[in-house]
C-alpha cells in the first residue's frame, strides 16, 4: 500500500487527493523541454490533429508570441512520445492508482493542458466520465501532474468535494446541480511543479483563466481498470469522430500494469 488509510479515506469521501512530488527536477525539465520542442515544430512526431490552439489564435495568429504560448492542449502524447509514455508508467504515480483502482490497469488517454500565459482560458465545471459514457464501470482515476507551479492566479484545479458520489450529471442539468444548496463549496488545489492531484472521473472540477506571465502546464493522465469495457457508440457520426482520435484509427489502450483483458 502506498497511500495511508487517512489518504484513502479522504479520496473516498471527497473524490480527490492532493499528493506530493512525483517528478525530479531533471524529469520536469525534460518534459517541459519536450513539449516546447513539439510546440515549436522542432519535433514533428505528434500529429497536428492532437494539438489544439486557444480559440483566439485559430481565428487570427499572433506572430509575436512563441508557439507554446498559443496552444490550449496537446493529447495522445503517450502513444507517440517515449518520454511521456514513461511518465504515465512511473511507479510513483501508478502505485497510487493501484491503491485506488486495483492491480490491473490501462490508460485511456493523456492530455497536456497548456493554459498558456496571458491567454489561457477557463475550463468550466465538468465530470470527465460524462464525456466517456461508452465505458463501464465509470470508476476511473485521473492523475493531474503539474509541470509548472499551479496557483489560483494562473488557473489551478478546483474541485467540488464529494461530488463523485452523485453519479453522472447530464450537462443539461449542470446549472441546477451546481446551484443546489447541498453541494459543498468548491476547493482550489494549488500544486508545486512536480506534485500531482488524483481525482475520480465523476468528481466535478474546473480551472480558471491564466492572465499571468507564468505558464501553467498540467499533464492529465486518465487511468482505467484493465477490465473496463468499451461499449461502442451507437451514433455513427460520433463513433467515427471518437475513433478517429485514436492514433491507429481504433480504440486501443496502453497497458500499464497487471493483467490484460479482451
Amino acid at each position: 500500500m502506498t497511500l495511508t488509510r487517512k489518504q484513502k479515506k479522504f479520496f473516498e469521501d471527497n473524490g480527490y487527493l492532493r499528493y506530493g512530488k512525483v517528478l525530479s527536477e531533471d524529469e520536469l525539465d525534460s518534459l517541459r523541454n519536450r513539449c516546447e520542442d513539439i510546440a515549436s515544430g522542432v519535433l514533428t512526431h505528434l500529429p497536428k490533429r492532437f494539438i489544439q490552439y486557444e480559440g483566439k489564435f485559430s481565428q487570427q495568429d499572433d506572430p509575436d508570441l512563441m508557439p507554446i504560448d498559443k496552444i490550449r492542449k496537446m493529447t495522445h502524447l503517450t502513444y507517440f512520445d517515449e518520454l511521456f509514455k514513461a511518465t504515465v508508467g512511473k511507479a510513483e504515480i501508478v502505485d497510487v492508482v493501484e491503491d485506488l483502482l486495483g492491480p490491473d490497469l490501462k490508460l485511456y488517454v493523456d492530455q497536456l493542458m497548456m493554459k498558456p500565459r496571458f491567454n489561457g482560458t477557463v475550463t468550466d465545471w465538468h465530470q470527465d466520465a460524462v464525456s466517456w459514457p461508452f465505458f463501464i464501470p465509470q470508476n476511473h482515476v485521473s492523475c493531474w501532474l503539474a509541470l509548472d507551479d499551479a496557483t489560483v492566479e494562473n488557473g489551478c484545479m478546483t474541485m467540488i468535494p464529494g461530488s463523485h458520489k452523485w453519479g453522472p450529471v447530464d450537462r443539461r442539468y449542470l446549472r441546477a446541480f451546481l446551484d443546489d444548496p447541498e453541494i459543498p463549496e468548491a476547493v482550489p488545489v494549488e500544486l508545486k511543479a512536480g506534485e500531482c492531484l488524483f481525482h475520480h472521473a465523476l468528481n466535478f472540477h474546473r480551472t480558471g483563466a491564466n492572465p499571468t506571465p507564468n505558464r501553467r502546464r498540467g499533464l492529465a493522465m486518465h487511468y482505467l481498470r484493465a477490465d473496463t469495457k468499451y461499449l461502442g457508440i451507437e451514433d455513427e457520426e460520433m463513433r467515427l469522430l471518437i475513433e478517429a482520435e485514436r492514433p491507429r484509427g481504433e480504440f486501443q489502450f496502453l497497458h500499464i500494469r497487471g493483467r490484460t483483458f479482451p
